[in-house]
Order: structure tokens, then sequence, then C-alpha cells
């Protein structure tokens, strides 16, 4: 009798065991709490992360070239031309590409040089021209930049059809070098820059810069003055105006540079030159990208612009002081 009462005495209670399951439950669902927010910093981070080197190695490389901008002045050609982009796209509705700033310029690009070119079809240019006792015609590059939404590995544009799946488009900048001896036949010295690079446009997968670019904004920062004889002798008062080159203004959705004026949508500015240039670019989070994906293969329904942009997309800009012309 003595034993069992001793036994009873030793075991628990129903309240005590439904008091430690719910302690244990509390326990759990505050580990899992905890658990969920690391996961949640850890993805976080991990996004912010991959957004910033995308941001850093496109921001680089457009900074790279607009320091080596290139042109002449007291002449009427061509040097820079740049436009809001309004060519249609195949990304899914309510999610294409908000705001494209297309520009074509020349500039001294190192990583493009004949003399240390990793490119076959640059090297073979200079040893022919070496082989003709051809001079290289210099070192000035025409380059241009621009977005697009395609696959850049199979070199298509996206597909509409949510049936295709041989396509992997992604948003993307791609930047085209066109080297010197091509630039100094055909594109140096054009009264029209956009018309004679037509025959250049972008089609080579080689051109592919950097992924998950889905908007690139650019401000120029331009002074002008009216006095063309106090601004030849270096003692004329300029004026400074701010252009963005973006189609939701009324102005500045084009920047043609010449080598005696600026034209802005229609308004000339003249003895004017390009002082910086504000470049602005937004990049896509790797889950905003999958996201989309599932939205071209019609699996999801595609969310409210303001909402997925804001959510997933980190904006990045830079700075840029541009060289004066010689």
């Amino acid at each position: 009798m003595n034993v069992s009462k001793k036994i009873l005495r030793g075991g628990f209670t129903l309240i005590e065991l439904i008091v430690a399951m719910a302690i244990t439950a509390i326990l759990v669902y505050i580990i899992g709490q905890l658990t969920q927010q690391g996961v949640a910093l850890w993805n976080s981070v991990r996004q912010d992360v991959s957004t910033s080197s995308y941001s850093r190695s496109a921001l680089q490389v457009i900074s790279h070239d607009l320091e080596a901008f290139q042109m002449r002045s007291n002449n009427k050609y061509q040097w820079f031309h740049a436009k809001a982009d309004k060519t249609p796209d195949n990304a899914p509705k309510g999610l294409k590409i908000p705001r494209s700033a297309q520009c074509v310029f020349f500039a001294c690009a190192p990583d493009r040089n004949p003399s240390v070119s990793s490119s076959s079809s640059l090297r073979g240019n200079y040893r022919e021209a070496r082989s003709h006792n051809q001079e290289t015609q210099g070192d000035v590059n025409t380059i241009s930049y621009r977005l697009m939404y395609r696959d850049q590995i199979l070199n298509l544009p996206a597909s509409s059809n949510r049936d295709d799946t041989s396509s992997f488009p992604l948003f993307a900048l791609y930047r085209q070098v066109i080297p010197p001896r091509e630039t100094f036949e055909h594109l140096l010295g054009k009264d029209n820059l956009e018309q004679a690079y037509a025959g250049y446009e972008m089609k080579e997968t080689e051109n592919f810069l950097c992924e998950n670019i889905v908007e690139m904004n650019i401000m120029f920062t331009i002074q002008y003055t009216d006095n063309s004889a106090d601004a030849k002798k270096g003692r004329a008062e300029y004026k400074s105006v701010t252009v963005p080159v973006v189609a939701s203004y009324s102005r500045g959705s084009v920047v043609s540079v010449y080598g005696d004026r600026i034209e802005v949508d229609g308004t000339t500015y003249n003895n004017a030159r390009i002082v910086s240039a504000n470049v602005s670019i937004t990049v896509l989070t790797e889950e905003g990208m999958a996201l989309i994906n599932q939205i071209r293969l019609g699996r999801r329904r595609a969310p409210k612009a303001a909402d997925f942009f804001a959510k997933y997309t980190r904006s990045f800009s830079r700075l840029v002081a541009l060289p004066q012309p010689i």
C-alpha cells in the first residue's frame, strides 16, 4: 500500500501535463518566429548584397565610359545622343521597363583597346590594319547603352507565349563598343549620330553587361551662355540647367550634344557643355525576377506595379563629372 502511494506521488497530474504542453508549444512558437525572422533577415541581406553587386558592376562601367567621353568643340558634328527608349518589349503586362535612357557617344574605352583586348575580333582588326601598313585610327570608340528584356544566352527576345519555356528572358543592361577603325570610318564627323549608329543596333550576345537592371535614368547638368565672344575668352557667365532623359517629363526625353551647341527637345543651348551626369539604375532582386518568370508563364497573377517595384527593387545612383571639350 505504501509502495503504490509512492508511485502515484511520482507521476504528473493532467493539469501539469497540459501546462507543460502549453509551455512547450509557446517555446516552439517563439523559436519558430525567431527562426523565421532570422531567415527573412538573411534573405533580405542576401538580396541587398546581390543587388548591390549588380549596381556596382553597372555603375562602375558606365561611370568609366562617361569619364572618358571624347568630343571636339567649334563644329557642327554630333558627339553624344541620349533619348528615352520607347521600344516595346514583351515583359509581363504591368511589369515592363519603367524608364530607360538609351545613349550613344564617343569615348576611350580601355577595356577594348586592341593592344590589350581579349576580343579576338578586335585583335584581328588590329593585326589586319598593321599588316596592310595602315593606322588603327586612334583609340576613340563608340559606346552605347540600352536596357532590354530578352534571353541573352540564346539571344532571343522574350516570348509572350505562356507555353514557351525554351527561353529564359531577363531584364539586362547591354553595352556595345564599336572599335576605333569602324568608329573613324562610319561614325565620327556625322551631324546625325543616331542615324549613323542605326546600322550597329545591338543584337549580339557579347554586348550583355549586367542582368536584373530594370530601369536606367540619366540626368545631365548643362552649362551655357549666350555670349559666344566671352565664352571663347573664358570669362563668360554660365547658366545651369538640369535635363532628365525620361519620357515621363515634358522635356528632356532627347539630348543631342554637338560641337557648337546642345539641343534638348527642340530647345537649343548655344556655347553649352555637359558638366556632369547623374546616372541612376534600379536593380531587380532575384526573388522579384523569379516572380516575373512565374507571371510570364501564367502561374502567378501580376501584382500592382507600384507594389511590386517597391518590394522587389533597389535603386542606386552615381554622379559623374564629364571632361570638357577640346
